[in-house]
């Protein structure tokens, strides 16, 4: 059986070793010195100890300093051979890293996980992998019992760089979407007809599949929160700066969501976001948290 080092903190590393331990050994320690327990995992007292009885490690951090630095501290894992980040990393820093390890025999692989509810993996979500193609074969089997469906994207650094460009337009989607319905409902329609209306026209994106029949039935899609996604744009945008690629609307809808963030708190979550528009337009209040 493969033994696989869980190295992180938080809420994603408790998550992967959770769904890593149902079926591999895991062993687990916790970068930020708290306790991410999770049934069936082993804790390890430091990195070096996680690192030498593990034949695969998983970062799960997203803390960019504290990711960067353990990286970059290559005595813990000169032991493995195959380090997979599933952090929320930088493309850049991570094709430079991984270059750099791969000169001591360590391959990095980026395979940050796309999740706006960890409680439905399986239908929204996804594994973005960068890296060698054989290397994926090789741990796909782990990735994938963590979320089913994982996509190949490129060489290093790909898979951080297309989680940004989804996080983004998913962000785009769910604002917009916010605004025409409340446009929508102060002019009498229901959210349930926009919500049919909308999923068979050329409206429909991601957030009216899934955020405006939530909505109908005051239900919750995402425990993913306002700040963590303002977090993303910001690094969306200053990815597509570095590249000449200007995100003008990225930023605009980053700009909002710091606003939301004073208004509701960084720690709601992005459902809570519906009551931005409610109260600005007058609306009832669906209960979203």
């Amino acid at each position: 059986m493969t033994t696989i080092g869980v190295a992180g903190s938080g809420d994603l590393a408790a998550f992967v070793a959770r769904a890593l331990a149902k079926a591999h050994s895991v062993r687990i320690f916790d970068t930020d010195h708290g306790s991410p327990r999770c049934d069936g995992a082993e804790q390890a007292d430091s990195v070096i100890g996680l690192a030498k009885a593990a034949d695969v490690i998983v970062l799960c951090t997203d803390a960019e300093d504290a990711r960067e630095a353990l990286l970059r501290n290559t005595d813990w894992l000169k032991g493995s051979s195959v380090v997979l980040d599933m952090g929320q990393g930088d493309p850049d820093v991570s094709r430079t890293i991984s270059k750099d390890l791969s000169g001591i025999g360590i391959t990095l692989v980026d395979a940050p996980l796309h999740a706006e509810d960890t409680e439905s993996i399986s239908q929204a979500s996804a594994i973005f992998f960068g890296g060698p193609a054989a290397v994926l074969n090789s741990v796909r089997p782990i990735l994938e019992a963590i979320c089913p469906k994982v996509i190949h994207c490129g060489d290093a650094g790909s898979g951080h760089a297309m989680r940004l460009v989804v996080t983004a337009i998913a962000a785009c989607n769910r604002l917009i979407t916010y605004e025409c319905a409340a446009m929508g409902a102060r002019n009498g329609l229901t959210i349930a007809d926009m919500a049919t209306v909308l999923n068979k026209s050329s409206g429909y994106n991601s957030a009216s599949a899934r955020v405006l029949p939530a909505l109908a039935a005051n239900g919750r899609t995402a425990d993913a929160t306002v700040g963590d996604c303002a977090n993303d744009l910001r690094k969306a945008s200053a990815l597509g700066m570095r590249y000449g690629a200007p995100m003008l609307l990225a930023t605009m809808v980053r700009s909002t969501l710091d606003a939301a963030s004073n208004r509701l708190g960084e720690s709601a979550t992005i459902d809570a976001l519906a009551k931005i528009w409610e109260i600005d337009a007058g609306l009832p209040a669906s209960g979203s948290d």
